[in-house]
C-alpha cells in the first residue's frame, strides 16, 4: 500500500470518528490534518509523482460525490414538495 493509500484510508478512519459534522464542517478541517499529520509528513518526504496523482483522484471521486449527494437532496426536496 503506498503512502497516498495510507493517508486516505487514515483520512475516512478520522472522519468516521464523527457522526455529524454540523452547520460547519468548515471547523473539522483543521482538527483532521493534525490527526493526519504523520501521514502527511510522510508523503512530503518522499513527494513522489504517483501519490499525488492518487491523491488527485481521490480528491476529484469526493468532488463527483458531492456533486451526487446535492442533486440527490435536490432531487428529495423536489419529491418533498409534491406531497
Amino acid at each position: 500500500m503506498s503512502r497516498a493509500s495510507r493517508l486516505i484510508k487514515q483520512l475516512d478512519k478520522v472522519l468516521d470518528r464523527y457522526d455529524t459534522f454540523g452547520d460547519d464542517p468548515e471547523s473539522f478541517v483543521d482538527p483532521v490534518l493534525s490527526d493526519l499529520q504523520s501521514q502527511i509528513e510522510a508523503i512530503l518526504d518522499k513527494s513522489k509523482t504517483k501519490h499525488w496523482a492518487e491523491i488527485y483522484v481521490e480528491r476529484d471521486r469526493a468532488r463527483i460525490k458531492q456533486a451526487v449527494l446535492n442533486r440527490l437532496m435536490g432531487l428529495s426536496s423536489q419529491s418533498s414538495d409534491r406531497e
